[in-house]
């Protein structure tokens, strides 16, 4: 062997909590809802972030739970999880969805879609970085973000609001979340789902 692939060896194992390399990559493809967009995109959407942008109510929650729904149905021992940073999951598109929701976490199986009510970013992420990284059962999840442009910092929270104004909104924010954990999600084989909105024509 030579020098290289030595060191190479030794860097890998030596780093083995900073990257992929030894983990197996899970793919898959999810339909769409749609069969024309499926067979633009491949046949579906693949493990990893996708980003839902578009108008104010033009469809990208309904869209977003059609996917969950293909997932939880398609995805074996799989389980979704719905962060509410707005108030946009009425009971009409609960009901319209097709997904079983549920607020407790003793009743959160394989199939179901647990709703977890918060718009602090760091509270969102932390929840998405433990259920990804502590995973012995295996699961693969589905994670809609209904929407970046509702998160908030911890520490802007009790700025006056033209302090909070100026901090960096939904890109920055869903940039960050990219940085921390996109290349976990993807490799894994879990999705997340988030949903913005269209800032300028």
């Amino acid at each position: 062997m030579s020098n290289s692939n030595e060191l190479l060896n030794k860097f890998l194992k030596t780093n083995k909590d900073q990257h992929f390399n030894y983990e197996d990559e899970i793919d898959y493809k999810v339909s769409s809802g749609s069969l024309l967009m499926d067979m633009h995109l491949g046949g579906g959407l693949g493990p990893g972030l996708h980003r839902f942008v578009g108008m104010n109510e033009g469809g990208k929650t309904s869209q977003a739970l059609e996917v969950m729904r293909n997932f939880l149905i398609s995805r074996p021992t799989s389980k979704g999880v719905f962060i509410k940073a707005e108030g946009r999951l009425g009971p009409e598109m609960k009901k319209r969805s097709g997904v079983k929701f549920v607020y407790n976490p003793d009743e959160w199986v394989a199939g179901t879609c647990f709703v977890f009510e918060s718009n602090i970013y760091e509270t969102v992420v932390d929840l998405m970085r433990q259920l990804v990284s502590d995973n012995e059962e295996k699961i693969t999840y589905c994670f809609i973000l209904d929407s970046v442009d509702g998160l908030i910092p911890k520490n802007d929270i009790d700025k006056s609001f033209e302090d909070s104004a100026k901090v960096a909104g939904g890109a920055v924010i869903a940039s960050h979340f990219m940085k921390r954990m996109s290349i976990a999600l993807a490799k894994r084989g879990h999705m997340a789902i988030f949903i913005s909105q269209v800032r300028a024509d």
